[in-house]
């Protein structure tokens, strides 16, 4: 912010006072603190969305965030704008338990929760058990698992990926660079696998229409022997494309239901058979809740995966500090940031008040222990 100011002084001839990079993080998490402490309103159709994300070393940060199901647009994917920050805390190791008893709290604050999306963990789903809030399950994270089911243990797929690092690795810096795969990410790579196989299908055109140089086409020549088996991947990827599309702008509902299963009428051999099953499962089991014809499901968690990346970024800047107060920037993305609110949230919002909220929400930060143990 404070290269704003000196941007705005440059082009316009005037002189602003620049606020330092600490003011301007005060601002932010004060910003964050008036969010996570506003009242919410009670009523009795709440949705949540709940997450708990690892820090540096063991601490976790559990985030539940809430939107009512009369102020949900299926028309678009979820804004952070649209949802309210409902709890924002950290521990050093979070049980079932520890989730139900956060979980509580949260009923009290709101009423009736219908229900919350969340990525399918264990102790998320223990907590909402116990708490008696029924769980959807995140559409991303159930392709997720579909993909990793078919792919972990596949030796085509482990032959493919193994031969595309390797070329990688052989070309990167080779006058045949520019034929090299994507990286493969470790984290989340069943939900990242249209990269090598987009790849794949765009090496095979080129092999067919002649118009590549003989020295690249022997670098490409292997992916021709995996051609059967990156057609029927980049088909399934296709799918889960247009899938994930409709349920995460539109929700679940037995329209979308009805959407989907048409998409998956061709699946009908091999890995493409074994996929449909799957989703059809996913489908028939949350349209279960569905009471009446019109009613529609929220099944996308990836605005909370969107908090926690935003959040990531500037913890990366510092990542030893662990998880301080920082943290208070995952309330303030929900912000409007209109003139009003921002100067409410400075004005009124007192640095004590942040102190005492850190001491009652967040674990010892990593930084902490560390200065405790370095101090001489």
């Amino acid at each position: 912010m404070s290269k704003v100011f000196v941007t705005f002084n440059l082009y316009l001839n005037i002189e602003l006072s620049a606020p330092s990079f600490s003011t301007t993080m005060l601002w932010i998490k004060k910003i964050g603190y008036t969010q996570l402490q506003s009242i919410k309103e009670k009523a009795d159709d709440w949705i949540i969305i709940v997450d708990e994300s690892i820090g540096i070393g063991q601490e976790k940060v559990l985030v539940v965030l809430g939107i009512r199901r009369s102020q949900v647009d299926f028309t678009r994917p979820l804004l952070l704008q649209d949802m309210e920050p409902i709890t924002v805390k950290s521990k050093e190791r979070w049980t079932g338990q520890d989730i139900a008893n956060e979980l509580k709290i949260v009923k009290e604050k709101l009423g009736t929760i219908i229900y919350a999306v969340t990525d399918g963990g264990i102790t998320l789903k223990y907590g909402l058990k116990d708490v008696d809030i029924k769980q959807v399950y995140d559409i991303t994270h159930a392709i997720a698992i579909c993909l990793q089911r078919l792919y972990e243990k596949d030796e085509n797929f482990k032959d493919y990926a193994h031969k595309a690092g390797q070329m990688r690795f052989k070309l990167c810096c080779s006058r045949h660079a520019h034929l090299i795969p994507p990286n493969q990410r470790s984290k989340s790579r069943f939900l990242n696998i249209d990269t090598i196989s987009k790849w794949g299908m765009k090496v095979l055109h080129a092999l067919q229409n002649n118009e590549i140089s003989p020295e690249d086409r022997a670098q490409l020549e292997w992916v021709k022997e995996k051609e059967s088996f990156i057609i029927e991947m980049d088909l399934i990827m296709s799918t889960v494309q247009e899938i994930s599309i409709i349920l995460k702008n539109k929700g679940l509902s037995k329209q979308t239901k009805s959407r989907c299963s048409s998409l998956l009428r061709n699946c009908k051999k091999g890995k493409l058979k074994i996929f449909k099953e799957y989703m059809i499962n996913y489908l028939s089991e949350y349209t279960k809740q569905i009471s009446h014809r019109k009613e529609i499901l929220l099944c996308c968690s990836d605005i909370i995966e969107s908090t926690f990346g935003r959040y990531k970024n500037e913890l990366s800047k510092n990542p030893m500090s662990g998880i301080t107060d920082l943290v208070l920037i995952i309330p303030a993305l929900t912000s409007r940031l209109s003139g009003e609110v921002v100067r409410a949230a400075i004005d009124n919002c007192k640095v004590k008040d942040i102190e005492v909220w850190k001491k009652n929400n967040l674990c010892n930060s990593l930084l902490a222990k560390r200065t405790i143990v370095y101090k001489n």
